[in-house]
């Protein structure tokens, strides 16, 4: 199979991200569904990509195998297929493309990625700091802006969010934090206890109410 420069930018997108949907793919590559799943079953055909579902209700997903892995290039190993963050993964990535578009400019930075780079970091001998929080991604604003994004499908308790909004409260690789909830009263309560820490200045909670969407790609 000889592969395209957009072959190559499907590869990239769905080892960057670990798990993607066809829906996702078509949306940031093609014009259409049809074309799309037409060359996701090439890439398949060519044990590049491999198109599982596994959630009755939810979309099947797609993971790169080793090959496609190798030849995306970005030194990420190949993401495993877990089931508790599929929805997760998925709504992370809609979300990714949105603010991407909302903020022209801007780069986003994956949590694979940000993990790897720690890990070079370390290995290069640098600090590893186990209670640092590694986020959901970063985007890179236009101007410089370091934002860490933050994504939850569900309310959390209490101790967990006082935990994480304490760690980002001491991350210097970090300018803001954009919190994303599922509801107006986990929104209402994070921005209570933000309030309580002083870091008003630092993370800002924001409303993200998931809704689910049909797949094109029956098999």
């Amino acid at each position: 199979m000889r592969l395209t420069p957009r072959d190559l930018g499907v590869l990239r997108f769905t080892v960057r991200h670990g798990m993607v949907t066809p829906d996702q793919l078509a949306a940031r590559f093609f014009t259409s569904a049809p074309p799309a799943l037409r060359r996701l079953r090439g890439l398949e055909a060519a044990g590049l990509l491999v198109r599982e579902r596994v959630l009755v209700a939810a979309p099947p997903v797609v993971r790169a195998t080793p090959a496609g892995t190798r030849l995306a290039g970005c030194d990420l190993a190949p993401a495993s297929l877990d089931l508790a963050r599929i929805a997760h993964n998925v709504a992370l990535v809609d979300l990714s493309e949105e603010l991407l578009a909302a903020h022209p400019g801007s780069a986003w930075t994956t949590e694979r990625e940000l993990r790897r780079d720690r890990m070079r970091s370390a290995r290069a001998g640098g600090r590893w700091e186990r209670q640092r929080r590694v986020p959901d991604g970063l985007l890179r604003l236009a101007g410089g802006t370091r934002v860490a994004v933050e994504l939850d499908l569900t309310p959390k308790r209490s101790a967990r969010l006082d935990l994480l909004a304490g760690a980002y409260a001491v991350d210097r690789d970090v300018d803001t934090v954009w919190w994303y909830l599922p509801s107006e009263a986990a929104v209402s309560r994070t921005r209570m206890l933000v309030a309580a820490r002083g870091l008003e200045h630092l993370i800002e909670p924001r409303l993200r109410r998931i809704a689910a969407s049909a797949p094109i790609a029956q098999r």
